[in-house]
C-alpha cells in the first residue's frame, strides 16, 4: 500500500495579505492620491498667475533699465521745466509731447549730446489706454542742431498690461526742497490683479555712492 506524500505547511512568507491589511492599504492609498490630486489641481490653477507674475517681473526690469538710462543721461532738472517735465496741471504745456505720442505725459526727459554736431534727445513716458488695458509707452525722438521739430526714433510699450482705471503715479526726490534739482524719480505701477510695483532710479551723483 502506497502512502500519500505528506503535505508540508506553507512557509509564513507565503500566507498573503489578510482582509484587514488590504483595507488599510486601500484607505492609505486613497488618502495619498487625494492629496496628490489636490496638489496637481492647485498647481495647474496657479500656473497662469505665476506665468503672469514672471512676465510682469521681466517687463518691469525692462522698464527700470530704460528709466535708469534716461535719468542718467538727463542733466539735473526741475520737474516744471521742459528739460524734464512731469504732467502737472500747474505747468504750462504740461503735456510735453515733442515726439507726437499717444496718451498722457507721465515724464519728459531731455538731454543734448555733442560730437561734430549737437543732437537733442527726448525720452517721453506716456500713459496709453487701449482695449481695456493700460501701458506705459516710451517715445524717444531727436533733432539735430536747430531743427524745428523732432523725429521719432523709438516707440514701444515698456510695461505689462496695467490697471486702466489706476494710472501710474510719478514722484521725484528733491533733497533741497521745492525749486531745487531732482535727484531721483519713482514710478508707482498698478497691476491688473491689484499688485503695486515701485520702480525707482538711482542717484546721478557718484559721490552719493563713493565718498
Amino acid at each position: 500500500m502506497t502512502r500519500a506524500p505528506h503535505a508540508r505547511p506553507a512557509p509564513p512568507g507565503d500566507s498573503g495579505f489578510s482582509l484587514i491589511e488590504m483595507l488599510i492599504v486601500t484607505v492609505v492609498l486613497g488618502i495619498i492620491m487625494s492629496a496628490l490630486t489636490a496638489a496637481v489641481i492647485t498647481t495647474i490653477r496657479a500656473a497662469p498667475d505665476t506665468e503672469a507674475r514672471l512676465d510682469d517681473a521681466r517687463s518691469t526690469r525692462f522698464f527700470a533699465t530704460w528709466l535708469s538710462h534716461d535719468t542718467t543721461s538727463t542733466p539735473p532738472f526741475l520737474p516744471e521745466t521742459a528739460q524734464g517735465g512731469m504732467d502737472m496741471d500747474t505747468v504750462a504745456n504740461a503735456d510735453n509731447d515733442d515726439c507726437g505720442g499717444a496718451g498722457d505725459n507721465l515724464l519728459h526727459l531731455q538731454w543734448t549730446e555733442t560730437t561734430t554736431v549737437s543732437t537733442t534727445h527726448v525720452a517721453n513716458y506716456r500713459w496709453v489706454v487701449t482695449g481695456g488695458e493700460g501701458v506705459v509707452q516710451r517715445y524717444a525722438c531727436s533733432k539735430v542742431g536747430a531743427a524745428p521739430s523732432f523725429t521719432l526714433d523709438f516707440n514701444r510699450p515698456i510695461t505689462p498690461p496695467l490697471d486702466p482705471g489706476n494710472p501710474p503715479s510719478v514722484a521725484v526726490d528733491q533733497p533741497g526742497g521745492p525749486g531745487t534739482d531732482v535727484l531721483s524719480v519713482t514710478f508707482t505701477l498698478n497691476g491688473l490683479s491689484g499688485e503695486t510695483v515701485l520702480v525707482e532710479t538711482a542717484s546721478r551723483n557718484p559721490a552719493d555712492f563713493f565718498p
